[in-house]
């Protein structure tokens, strides 16, 4: 039972990310969810090859790559079909715009914990909780120009913070 725990635990936070992945290099959404089906499937067939110290939406992105090869093979007529050097890159583009998300998401935690509390409960507030302002400036006692301006100064904070990790390049 631990064994698809872990799987679970490693897909589920990953499968947007190979679901935009697979989308961005298939032409429609039925087959970008065919893929991710199939993708879903051979993970967890080769589950025990996966290194546990390596990025699994990485690894996952590899298998993405394969079924996304064979389907442009097998669905397309020659006069039409991308090659695989052309597919090749795209698909590094595509990872690499994907690892630098992934990048930016690590360092927006990172400075997301450097905030204030009150600034932290307010981006909660909005961002994770969905709640509009006007309920946000009811429940902190403040107006809802006062809520916009202190999300705007927190987005801009937390924008300059990233910008500055990624241009150290720590």
């Amino acid at each position: 039972m631990q064994k698809e725990e872990e799987f679970i635990r490693l897909l589920t936070p990953s499968y947007r990310a190979i679901y935009a992945y697979a989308r961005t290099l298939l032409p429609s959404v039925a087959d970008a969810e065919d893929c991710v089906q199939e993708t879903s499937l051979l993970l967890w067939r080769k589950f025990d090859e996966f290194d546990r110290s390596g990025s699994f939406a990485r690894w996952a992105r590899g298998f993405v790559r394969r079924i996304v090869k064979n389907y442009h093979r097998k669905t397309r007529p020659h006069y039409l079909s991308l090659d695989d050097d052309l597919i090749d890159r795209l698909m590094r583009v595509q990872a690499g715009s994907q690892e630098l998300l992934e990048l930016r998401r690590e360092r927006l935690l990172e400075c997301l914990g450097r905030l204030s509390s009150a600034d932290r409960k307010l981006i909660g507030f909005y961002y994770e909780h969905g709640e509009s302002v006007a309920k946000i400036a009811e429940q902190i006692h403040r107006t809802p120009a006062a809520v916009y301006q202190s999300l705007r100064r927190t987005r801009l904070s937390l924008f300059r913070c990233v910008d500055r990790y990624l241009k150290k390049g720590d």
